[in-house]
């Protein structure tokens, strides 16, 4: 009994302290997982980056609607145009509809295909409707700075506090889709007649596509709370998801979306396989928290931010590849966005409620992307190109591979895509040597310049390096065609 005594009131004590220091026991106990030694390599890169703007509230979107301006969403409700040469406010907005409450607010935007003829905007977000909190698709008109209501698109996703989705893009076919969470129902995710809990896929005025797998709205299910989704260059669209949470957290995915297909949720996580159900491409497992906020492809990677998993995150498609990059270095990241000039920009939300405000927060970062790859750079027909060097064996196993040089010019914003490119080069290793290839191997290359399948130029690369170190190209080119285009 005596030491029954002492033991409550060392147990008053614990609670007392937890109280008085929540924000340190909650940092020491719920801080973004690094146990990642053996499962991610963390990335070198801590510098070519610059902060753009400064001193704004969980940024939830990033558009560029030229050269030098760009459009952000605020989950409270605000839009701000701002000047990034002069790094100054334009135009400001705010949607009076939007209800800022939980995870839900002032989410997506995009901007048309065809914006520069239309001037049409889509924004998703939080609203009431007869009481009942709901999200929301709509489209506005800017022009002039003016932003003036056109039409509601979509109505009715179900909205919670949590699990809100939210992510809009318009994708190469010319549809628009919008990821919705399962707004707190993980039973929504495997109800095909629900919009929640999906990939979402219509058209530009919100009608339904003839050819949508279930006649409605889906176009993908058993998502949970998916907020990016990127194609890649050969057209596949990728997502990334949130996994459990709670005091069960890990989980989150990579997902490869195709039409019609069932990605589980909450059926199966992780590697769990069931028939009729998609496992993810990669996950964080079970230690590991992404908490994935949105995503963009680049020179055959994924990029992707991570909120709780505090930085940002590249998968590369080709060797299969995890990285973190500034881990922990400017907090929790949400929006990414590839600018007009070539370089990333990436907002971080620590002001959202779960961070850990810092001097200057919310703040959009820009950064060079070349320092998440190895180039050297090279001449070819009096062209400059950048090469990647490739240190992979699954590089070389691939036999062929091709470097596209990207164009920033205006035609970024009319085509809508992440990257534009004038053309290809193609390196293409001698059979026989490939075939004995080593670590100690050196190489010749033969360097065949193409232009609309024809080869205008060719140069050759003599056995300077080791093989580990051949100057390979970034992306994989469509072996048989190329082969045969050399023959």
């Amino acid at each position: 009994m005596k030491y029954f005594k002492y033991f409550i009131i060392f147990l008053l004590i614990l609670i007392l302290v937890s109280f008085i220091f929540d924000s340190q026991i909650e940092k020491l106990f719920f801080k973004p997982q690094i146990t990642v030694i053996q499962k991610l390599e963390q990335g070198k890169a801590d510098k070519n980056f610059e902060i753009v703007l400064e001193n704004l509230e969980i940024i939830w979107s990033i558009v560029f609607l030229n050269e030098n301006e760009v459009l952000i969403t605020e989950r409270p409700g605000r839009v701000k145009i701002f000047d990034l040469k002069d790094k100054k406010l334009i135009k400001e907005f705010q949607i009076l509809e939007v209800k800022h409450i939980g995870e839900g607010g002032l989410l997506g935007t995009t901007l048309h295909p065809n914006f520069k003829e239309n001037n049409f905007i889509y924004f998703y977000y939080t609203t009431v409707k007869n009481g009942n909190l709901i999200n929301r698709v709509e489209r506005y008109i800017l022009k002039d700075y003016s932003l003036i209501k056109n039409k509601i698109i979509l109505d009715d996703i179900p909205a919670n506090r949590f699990h809100n989705g939210g992510r809009i893009k318009f994708g190469p076919d010319g549809y628009l889709y919008v990821t919705t969470g399962d707004a707190g129902d993980s039973q929504n995710s495997q109800n095909i007649n629900s919009l929640a809990g999906k990939i979402l896929r219509i058209k530009d005025d919100g009608s339904i596509p003839k050819d949508n797998p279930f006649k409605n709205l889906v176009y993908a299910y058993g998502i949970r709370n998916s907020q990016g989704i990127a194609w890649d260059n050969e057209g596949n669209l990728w997502s990334i998801d949130h996994g459990r949470s709670g005091i069960q957290t890990g989980l989150d995915e990579i997902n490869l979306i195709q039409k019609g297909k069932n990605y589980g949720w909450p059926v199966i996580q992780g590697d769990e396989r069931r028939e009729g159900m998609e496992s993810p491409v990669v996950h964080s497992g079970l230690d590991i928290t992404w908490a994935p906020a949105d995503l963009i492809h680049y020179n055959n990677s994924l990029f992707f931010t991570g909120l709780r998993g505090e930085g940002l995150y590249q998968y590369d498609l080709v060797n299969k590849k995890l990285r973190v990059y500034f881990f922990q270095k400017f907090g929790r990241l949400r929006a990414i966005t590839l600018g007009p000039d070539g370089y990333f920009y990436v907002s971080t939300s620590n002001r959202d409620g779960r961070g850990y405000p810092r001097e200057g927060d919310d703040k959009i970062i820009k950064i060079n992307p070349e320092i998440f790859f190895d180039f050297v750079n090279y001449n070819l027909e009096g062209k400059d190109y950048k090469l990647l060097v490739a240190d992979e064996s699954l590089e070389w196993e691939r036999g062929l591979m091709f470097a596209r040089k990207m164009q920033t010019n205006s035609d970024y914003i009319q085509t809508n895509r992440e990257n534009k490119f004038d053309g290809m080069i193609f390196i293409f290793p001698d059979k026989q040597i490939r075939s004995f290839w080593n670590k100690n191997t050196f190489v010749d290359l033969d360097v065949y310049w193409l232009e609309d399948d024809k080869i205008v130029g060719k140069d050759f690369l003599p056995s300077i390096e080791k093989t580990k170190e051949i100057y390979t190209l970034i992306s994989p080119a469509p072996v048989n065609k190329v082969i045969e285009i050399i023959k």
